[in-house]
Parts: structure tokens; C-alpha cells; sequence
């Protein structure tokens, strides 16, 4: 399983809650070389080759979807019981 284990986000954006103000995720699990990846990155592997990627959160370890929009391409998971996204709960650096 390749899990999202923390987010960093884009320069004066660190308290955001957008999607689209993530610049990198860290990916660890059954990777090669696990590490940061960019959001493009993370949504080209799970639309272009259907890739799985899980939140590391606890239980649900909810899936992130590709999302593509007229300018930016990103990623999203399901909200948690408070509505927020679960990939903008993990830790960020």
C-alpha cells in the first residue's frame, strides 16, 4: 500500500485549507524510492497508470482521487466527520 503520509504546501500558504495549495506530497510504502512528491505527480500516477494512493489516516485510509480543473491538477480525498478533506489533516512541513 502507498500512503500519503504528510503535505507541504505552497509558499505563505501553510494554514490554508484549499486542495489546490499543496505543493508536495510525501509518499511512503511500496515505493521504490519513497520521498516528496509534487501534486501533478501524485495525480498523473493515480489517473495515467491507476494508481492507489491511501491517506494514512486512521481507520478509513480513504483513497485520493485525481481531480483536473481548468488550470491546476491536484488531488482529493474524502472529508472527514467535520467536512475537511483527510489529506489536508496530515501533518505538514
Amino acid at each position: 500500500m502507498i500512503k500519503a503520509t504528510k503535505i507541504r504546501m505552497k509558499q505563505y500558504c501553510m494554514n490554508s485549507m484549499k486542495l489546490e495549495e499543496i505543493q508536495d506530497i510525501k509518499l511512503e510504502g511500496d515505493l521504490s524510492n519513497p520521498g516528496w512528491f509534487s501534486k501533478e505527480s501524485v495525480h498523473d500516477y493515480i489517473k495515467l497508470k491507476n494508481g492507489i494512493v491511501n491517506v494514512d489516516k486512521y481507520p478509513t485510509y480513504p483513497k485520493l482521487v485525481a481531480v483536473t480543473t481548468m488550470t491546476d491538477r491536484y488531488v482529493k480525498s474524502t472529508p472527514n466527520e467535520y467536512g475537511f478533506d483527510n489529506l489536508l489533516n496530515l501533518p505538514r512541513e
